[in-house]
């Protein structure tokens, strides 16, 4: 008994010592002009507070910009010699750490002093991930000598790197804040191109522009009220308010600053102009009608969403007469797409029909605009998306899931039921109606289109496995080919109708966003723009690898893996596994706040998955995710996991963490009711249980739709119970942290409140956190940091065996 309380003691005292070491900071920069402050005229002896006047407290209470400390000499010396002035002076250092670190300077030998950490007065101060300024101002007597010792005290000093050199470590901040590029926008003639810049300030305050570049000469002009290009040349229309609530419409040359008039609008109408630009084609909005606000009837499922009672209906407004002509009436939605020469429409008319899924259907009609006549191409048709018209107005394209047009474009030798996100195209030929598949063998996913009037092909941005590429549909071969561009991920593009020209926004796995136009006869392509040496020029990035795998399956499994910047093969790392699991692939950029260069910055081991289900790989690929319910995607996932671990001995394969949101949430909750290979996990805005998000959430009987093909809680309970992680709750053993918006209309709040329940009642490892006011999505900028923070904290508590930035976030309350 004598020598356990022995050992304790000694235990005890060992770590009390460890703890009041410190680190000792013998290197630091010293601004060496002292700084000197005139005494002031004194009108009296004391302010109006009563306090008597003292020149030592003005010179240290007065504004200063402690970052000037960064122009001093650095030095190692313990004595600071006098001045022979009376005089404030400036030193500090830097501190990094790649996680949460409570710290204290303690200051000794200095007779008065003050602390800042980052701008704050204050010696002690929570360190969140990234590099700090400690800087020090003291007073100091004319002939006086002084003797300086700096100590940082810290619980979490194996974190801590005093003066670090190089660059710095990726840190959340870095992806909230500075400059990112938006859509570009190409003249007709190619040689203007509007682009737009959105820079978020620290705080969370967003600033966004609106240029207009001239390519070839490098000139850069403002952008006023800009509508549309011109359909012709290098202008483009303005839209400014007038006089007696009229609306002006005018051509502006950017080059010149010339203004022409085109019309002016008395109607109040909202559109854009056909490519005559004698007719405006403009959206009528009608709104629905009102119920009491407090007692009120539901009349279909979508009627819970606001606005879905209004109705959109077309009115065509022509320029030279003023006469606003109505178009369409009735009870559906409407949407059109005028041809090349103003002369005909289609018009995409939407039908809801509740008992017959996908539960929205479209009928296309195509309007003759000189008779008033219509002719039917497609009845009733649920799977169809956008229709475009081709240049010469002979043909037409449309977006649809592979069952479109009676399912012609299917290709799935299993016979699988097929995704709806799954997008595939269709030519029309408007002469003989027939409907021909354009992409049935090929596998990237068509996000969006336009077709060419300069060489007369498609060209489509696509879904390509985790990368979003450029591909061009040969219209005379019917062959696709991918452009080679600089990024793998292509947020957006634009083609000039008159020449070959195209351009576009980018970023990569390792850099943010970079603009370039590509000339499409040669292939050549020429960066505008590059944001990224801005944004992480002066960031150490850890290694990027793709890592695929030979599933059990006999299919290879896509994914990649972040490495820490400053690797050592022969430590034991932790892992965050990331997926979605969802209808998507999870992209390969740089910029989220699901930040993978972030976490590996932190000492994680990031791998991120691309299971079954995901688009941009096949429809096959696809198709899995229908009625599975996390059962193929799973299967991948823990099998990623247990093989990367085999081949990739630097993890610790007894700290590994897993991670998702919205569908990426539900496959968190159900993979520990199928596993125990995580030691920790979170899901933001997950599905707990299917048969009740089917029928609560705005969408959720839509997109069931899509992951649960008729399927419904009365036919295929097997499905939407039996795979319910909340139905399997007695299984889970990991603790899950649930993150959840309490204003979410996609996934409601009570999928993780019910998960949460059940846990708690089972007794099991869990938290739940709630953002109050946000949707599916944390957009305030506020919120949004501390709910990533949440989600670092848990998983430094459980994979890191640090529980201080936990505590510190949600310290314990002592209720029973």
């Amino acid at each position: 008994m004598y020598r356990v309380v022995r050992l304790f003691i000694l235990a005890a005292a060992a770590m009390a010592s460890q703890q009041a070491m410190g680190i000792k900071v013998e290197k630091y920069r010293l601004l060496a002009e002292p700084i000197l402050f005139n005494t002031p005229v004194q009108t009296d002896s004391t302010d109006f507070t009563g306090k008597k006047f003292s020149q030592e407290d003005l010179m240290m209470d007065a504004p200063l910009a402690w970052q000037n400390y960064r122009q001093g000499t650095e030095t190692t010396d313990s004595i600071i010699a006098a001045t022979g002035k009376d005089a404030v002076r400036l030193l500090g250092f830097q501190v990094e750490t790649p996680m949460f670190a409570k710290c204290e300077l303690i200051v000794k030998g200095l007779k008065r002093h003050d602390v800042y950490i980052d701008g704050q007065k204050g010696a002690q101060r929570d360190l969140l991930p990234g590099r700090h300024d400690i800087v020090v101002r003291f007073l100091q007597k004319a002939d006086e000598t002084d003797t300086l010792s700096l100590e940082l005290k810290s619980e979490q000093e194996k974190y801590l790197t005093l003066n670090p050199e190089g660059k710095r470590l990726y840190t959340l901040e870095d992806y909230m804040h500075g400059i990112r590029a938006g859509r570009t926008s190409l003249s007709p003639d190619g040689k203007l191109m509007k682009y737009s810049t959105t820079t978020t300030l620290p705080g969370g305050k967003t600033e966004t522009t609106e240029r207009i570049l001239d390519l070839q000469t490098g000139s850069e002009y403002g952008v006023d009220g800009f509508l549309q290009w011109a359909s012709q040349g290098c202008r483009y229309i303005r839209k400014r308010s007038g006089k007696d609530n009229c609306t002006i419409y005018e051509y502006v040359e950017p080059v010149s600053g010339k203004t022409e008039p085109l019309c002016t609008d008395y109607t109040q109408s909202n559109g854009y102009f056909m490519r005559d630009e004698q007719k405006m084609l403009v959206y009528k909005q009608d709104e629905g009608p009102k119920e009491d606000k407090q007692v009120f009837q539901i009349l279909e499922p979508d009627d819970r969403q606001p606005g879905w009672r209004n109705r959109s209906n077309i009115q065509l407004l022509d320029t030279r007469s003023g006469v606003l002509s109505q178009i369409t009436q009735g009870q559906h939605n409407v949407y059109a797409s005028p041809s090349e020469d103003g002369q005909k429409m289609i018009l995409q008319i939407q039908e809801n029909i509740i008992t017959e899924r996908p539960f929205r259907f479209n009928t296309i009609l195509l309007l003759d605009l000189q008779t008033m006549q219509t002719d039917t191409l497609v009845r009733k048709d649920g799977f169809l998306g956008e229709v475009q018209w081709s240049p010469d107005g002979k043909q037409l394209v449309f977006t649809g899931s592979p069952e479109a047009f009676g399912g012609i474009g299917i290709n799935d030798p299993t016979g699988k039921r097929p995704s709806m996100v799954q997008t595939e195209l269709f030519l029309m030929d408007l002469q003989t109606k027939e409907v021909t598949p354009l992409s049935k063998d090929f596998n990237p996913n068509i996000n969006r289109l336009e077709w060419c009037r300069a060489d007369g092909n498609i060209y489509a941005l696509c879904e390509n496995r985790d990368r979003q590429d450029i591909f061009c549909l040969d219209m005379k071969k019917r062959q696709w080919k991918q452009l080679r561009l600089s990024e793998c991920y292509i947020t957006s593009f634009s083609l000039a109708e008159e020449k070959p020209l195209l351009s576009y926004t980018g970023q990569s796995d390792s850099n943010s966003d970079r603009i370039y136009t590509v000339d499409l006869k040669s292939g050549k392509e020429k960066l505008i723009r590059d944001y990224n040496e801005e944004r992480t020029g002066d960031i150490a990035l850890g290694k990027f690898e793709e890592w695929n795998f030979q599933s059990s399956r006999g299919d290879t499994i896509y994914g990649r893996y972040y490495l820490p910047p400053h690797f050592d093969e022969t430590k034991k790392y932790p892992m965050l596994v990331y997926y979605y699991g969802g209808c998507s692939p999870v992209g390969r950029y740089l910029d989220s706040y699901y930040n993978y260069h972030g976490w590996a910055a932190m000492g994680y081991v990031v791998y991120v998955i691309q299971p079954s289900g995901c688009t941009g790989f096949g429809q096959e690929f696809a198709a899995r995710h229908v009625n599975a319910y996390g059962k193929w995607t799973a299967d991948d996932i823990i099998e990623g996991t247990k093989k990367f671990c085999a081949e990739h001995s630097y993890v610790n394969d007894k700290k590994i963490g897993c991670l998702g949101a919205s569908y990426g949430g539900f496959m968190t909750m159900y993979l520990q009711t199928v596993t125990d290979i995580f030691a920790a996990a979170m899901a933001h805005a997950g599905i707990s249980n299917p048969a009740s998000y089917w029928g609560y959430g705005y969408w959720g009987y839509s997109y069931s739709a899509i992951s649960a093909a008729d399927s419904y809680p009365w036919n295929n309970p097997e499905l939407l119970s039996g795979r319910s992680p909340l139905f399997n709750a007695d299984k889970v053993h990991t603790p899950i942290l649930f993150l959840h918006g309490t204003d979410d209309t996609n996934v409601p709040i009570v999928e993780s409140v019910q998960m949460f329940n059940a846990l708690k009642i089972l007794g099991r490892e869990c938290a739940f956190v709630a953002v109050e006011g946000q949707n599916h999505h944390i957009l305030d900028y506020e919120k949004r940091l501390k709910w990533v923070h949440t989600f670092y904290a848990w998983f430094a508590k459980y994979l890191q065996d640090d529980p201080t930035w936990w505590n510190a976030m949600y310290p314990e309350k002592n209720l029973k």
